[in-house]
């Protein structure tokens, strides 16, 4: 679905791109009230995702700090993840851009360790039973469909920096396909991961508010937990940060 829109999205990213890429895509097409309709509805999505983020990256450094021992209220960290990505969005989108990579490279090489871990144990035999759609019901589809927009969210979001890309009306288009591509897969994979790693556990893996730091418990792997918790903070206040890029651009 989301590869449909990137595609019709891209015949425009070829023509032009550049700061307002989405308002000026849809004013193209469907006139100046739609235009501007679909600016404030992309200016507020990624302010609601950007307070999304923020909130994660809040809840798991306070985890963090929990650990050794250190109290902080919420609502400190809550101001210095926003401080910080302003800060960075700010001063320079390249340097922001390659903060935001950096982390979340760090965050999916630790995930993908635990992957590993686990795909080991079991031999790298493959669980057939996901691939025959037991138990399936559209009420349960229309919930994960609602968890895949909102994981794939932001896609988009290199149209609105033609100015600092080169040669953006081809970069940028294949920037837009393979970040969907590339998330889509690696959300795909994480999740038959996880459904693999959590079968027969007392509790079911709907109910899990930590599901990775489960099974670092499940195979005996403890010293990943924390590192994987780090890892999902920093993912957070990188999804938070590349809002705050797109909403400058």
């Amino acid at each position: 679905m989301l590869l449909f829109v990137a595609f019709n999205l891209n015949q425009f990213a070829k023509r032009s791109a550049g700061t307002g890429s989405m308002y000026s895509y849809t004013s193209l097409g469907l006139g100046p009230s739609a235009g501007c309709m679909s600016g404030w509805c992309l200016l507020w999505a990624y302010l609601f995702i950007s307070l999304a983020g923020t909130t994660g990256f809040t809840i798991f450094a306070g985890k963090l700090l929990a650990a050794i021992g250190i109290t902080c209220p919420p609502i400190i960290l809550f101001a210095v993840c926003i401080g910080a990505c302003f800060t960075l969005s700010y001063m320079d989108i390249k340097i922001s851009t390659i903060v935001s990579l950096g982390l979340e490279f760090a965050s999916i090489a630790l995930i993908l360790v635990l992957c590993a871990i686990v795909l080991f144990k079991h031999k790298f035999a493959i669980d057939t039973t996901q691939f025959s759609l037991s138990g399936f019901s559209w009420m349960n589809l229309g919930l994960g469909v609602v968890v895949a927009v909102f994981s794939l969210v932001g896609f988009e979001s290199s149209t609105a920096f033609g100015e600092e890309a080169k040669d953006a009306t081809k970069t940028i288009p294949k920037s837009i396909i393979w970040s969907l591509i590339l998330t889509g897969a690696f959300f795909v994979f994480i999740s038959y991961m996880e459904v693999m790693a959590t079968n027969g556990y007392s509790t079911t893996l709907d109910k899990l508010d930590s599901p990775l730091s489960t099974m670092c418990d499940i195979y005996k792997v403890p010293f990943l937990s924390l590192p994987i918790c780090a890892g999902a903070m920093a993912s957070f206040f990188a999804l938070a940060l590349s809002c705050m890029n797109a909403d400058r651009g």
